[in-house]
């Protein structure tokens, strides 16, 4: 699926799950990607209205589309038709305007994963769990004006809301199809107080850069009678008065308390407290950024990748903790050397260095020792995945061995996945595509050069014909027009696949094999798949689609009017009615194709006898000469015997190299299995996809011809 797939009716539809690009890229549908929804939003230079129906899924694709959202030059309005439910619901919080039909519903709730490893671990996992919790509780806030701890309470309870309870909470602006009514007063009253909080926010973090600390409440009890002190009073959805023409709010009646700090406490009104409590919490979610920042980064510093002056720059540019990650690993993967933590003395890894590091392990996973791969002769897999946590053999055993499956030092998390996912998902993509040349097809026999495709969607392989019969130009110069004909074809892709799950224990029981194993016996399942489909065609006599009949038909002059078995008087006949199949289209019938049979393919049954015939011998009188010896190469194919279902063990074929019946096709750019990494930053194992595409369809029956035998 690419981003145009998503536009229908000039709006862009979301539905499914919100996954990475890589997952959907193959899909027919039931999913989309960021890369997809920017895209899209590419095609439209204004406005433009996105419906959603999403259970969610991955969050950090959520939050780049939000981003998108965020960008697009005009308003976007979302329309929730069915479900916007965790990284969904994350996704459209940037639109301009979000509504929900009337049997809609959006949900949040708190980030989950998969966890593994010793008690600190999961301590400190959790407490990254919790911070990113907070991460998405601030997005949530930000649209709805709720204090970030309430809505964490919310995502705590996952907490599911219908059309009138989104719009009421502040998560949507309308039930689809029904327009808000706010008197004129109220509407300026809120205009003034977005602008106030606006200001708020860039005062709250210079505030923050400065190192002041929090600002003193004014009072502790306002007029309400509710203590400004307590986070409780604060967290409540800021309520507004309906001012009176002759008091309108202004921004100055909203300033920060900060700057004036009044001896005898003075009225303090709802606006006011909620602003007081906004730069509040400002000031503590800069400080908790920052500091996220610093332990995000600690591992690169230690290892000297990055310097405290580098992470305090990120910090000062006032970048998020979701997106700060990418922009320190950006950083270090600059072409300048990181400074090292030991001084301007110290060593450094270069991109070249890093590169055959790589590509030696690679190579001594596949024992292949004659280049880079000779420095790691002695090494296993386990050996491997614990030297990716430590170079330099610090530690070692089950802590090396899972910190190993983590490790990114190297590939620095470019492609998404560990250093050990993607170098063993190497190793077995190398180990398939050897395999699988290596392995011949014998469809070959029947079918031409295999077709590439783009997609998944039916093509048509068209045949051009007619009467292109030569005649006589007349007396002026005129030539007669030929009138062309053309007939299509269908054929569509199939894929299919396997996941394929290495696990901590293979590593640990140092199963080196298994990188092997694997993937030959997956090259073995391709060869088997692609030759089932296209034997299938053959064996059961399957319809062309340009005149819904079978393959091999009386109508198309390629089916044996009696059965008989091999021999120079049935093989005769079939080279007959092969010599005088006619060019499509034809009208004149003398147009002979003159196709010639060089191929004999039959049953493991009829091999003896195909052998005897195809091979070159003297015979001892004329009447027992086979002039056909010679001419035949014999195929011996499995698929078509009578133990697999529909086939016959007397049933014999001939066939033309030159006009082959079957057509293949790959799509482009998979033109042999792949394996590609699904779970790649799992301490428990790697999970990949095992894949391969195929198509075939019968096409052209004038090149073959079919005894059903005796």
């Amino acid at each position: 699926m690419e981003g145009s797939d998503l536009i229908l009716n000039g709006e862009i539809i979301l539905e499914g799950d919100v996954l990475p690009h890589e997952y959907c890229s193959f899909a027919e549908t039931g999913c989309f990607s960021a890369r997809m929804v920017r895209e899209a939003l590419a095609r439209f230079d204004a406005d433009v209205t996105l419906r959603v129906n999403s259970p969610g899924g991955c969050p950090c694709e959520g939050e780049a589309i939000r981003a998108a959202l965020e960008a697009h030059p005009g308003r976007v309005t979302v329309i929730v038709s069915g479900f916007a439910a965790s990284a969904a619901s994350l996704m459209i919080m940037s639109a301009g305007r979000i509504e929900m039909t009337a049997g809609s519903f959006l949900m949040i709730h708190n980030p989950s994963r998969g966890l593994y490893g010793t008690a600190a671990d999961l301590r400190k996992k959790a407490d990254d769990l919790d911070k990113l919790a907070r991460i998405y509780a601030s997005v949530y806030a930000a649209r709805s004006g709720r204090a970030v701890e309430d809505v964490m309470r919310m995502m705590d309870e996952e907490t599911y809301f219908g059309p009138e309870d989104a719009v009421a909470a502040g998560f949507a602006d309308a039930v689809s199809g029904t327009a808000p009514e706010i008197a004129p007063e109220l509407a300026a009253a809120m205009s003034a107080h977005r602008g106030a909080l606006s200001r708020l926010r860039m005062c709250a973090r210079s505030f923050a850069a400065e190192g002041n600390p929090a600002p003193a409440a004014a009072d502790p009890t306002g007029p309400s009678g509710s203590s400004l002190a307590d986070p409780a009073a604060t967290e409540e959805i800021p309520t507004m008065t309906t001012p009176s023409p002759a008091a309108e709010p202004t921004a100055a009646t909203v300033q920060p308390p900060a700057q004036t700090q009044p001896q005898t406490p003075a009225p303090t009104t709802t606006m006011q407290a909620d602003a007081e409590a906004m730069v509040t919490r400002a000031v503590q979610a800069e400080r908790e950024r920052a500091r996220s920042i610093r332990s995000l980064a600690q591992p690169s510093m230690r290892a000297g990748l990055l310097s405290e002056a580098q992470v305090e720059a990120v910090i000062d540019e006032g970048v998020s903790l979701a997106a700060a990650g990418n922009r320190l690993m950006a950083i270090m993967a600059a072409a300048e050397p990181p400074i090292p933590a030991g001084g301007a003395g110290a060593a450094r890894i270069t991109r070249d260095e890093t590169d055959t590091h790589v590509e030696g392990l690679i190579a001594a996973m596949m024992r292949d020792y004659s280049g880079p791969g000779e420095q790691f002769r002695e090494m296993g897999l386990k050996d491997m995945v614990m030297h990716l946590a430590s170079p330099n053999h610090r530690y070692r055993g089950r802590k090396a061995v899972a910190d190993g499956f983590l490790s990114t030092r190297m590939m620095g998390g470019a492609h998404g996945v560990s250093d050990f996912a993607y170098i063993t998902t190497e190793v077995m993509n190398r180990y398939l595509i050897r395999e699988y040349d290596r392995r011949g097809a014998t469809w070959q026999a029947v079918a031409g050069e295999p077709r590439r495709v783009s997609d998944f969607r039916e093509v048509h392989g068209v045949r051009f014909g007619g009467d292109l019969t030569l005649k006589d130009v007349k007396e002026n110069g005129e030539y007669e027009q030929a009138m062309l004909e053309d007939q299509a074809e269908g054929l569509k892709l199939v894929r299919r696949g396997r996941t394929l799950t290495l696990t901590f224990d293979m590593v640990m029981n140092d199963d080196l094999n298994v990188l092997a194993d694997l993937p030959n016996a997956f090259a073995r399942h391709a060869r088997r798949m692609e030759n089932d489909m296209v034997w299938a065609l053959i064996r059961t006599n399957a319809k062309t689609k340009s005149d819904g009949k079978a393959l091999f038909h009386a109508d198309h002059g390629n089916l044996a009017a009696a059965a008989g078995q091999i021999s120079v008087a049935t093989v005769g006949a079939a080279r007959k009615a092969m010599w005088e199949q006619t060019a499509f289209g034809s009208k004149d019938a003398e147009d002979f194709l003159q196709v010639t049979p060089d191929q004999l393919i039959v049953p493991p049954a009829l091999e003896t006898v195909a052998l005897q015939f195809a091979t070159a011998t003297t015979p001892v009188k004329d009447a027992e000469t086979n002039p056909f010896k010679g001419t035949l190469t014999p195929f011996v194919v499995p698929n078509l015997g009578a133990s697999v279902s529909g086939g016959s063990d007397s049933a014999w074929y001939l066939v033309s190299s030159e006009l082959p019946p079957i057509s293949v096709a790959y799509l482009d750019g998979y033109e042999t299995p792949t394996v590609q990494t699904v779970e790649g930053m799992n301490p428990d194992k790697v999970t990949m996809n095992a894949r391969h595409i195929f198509g075939a369809a019968p096409t052209e029956f004038r090149g073959a011809y079919r005894n059903p035998g005796k």
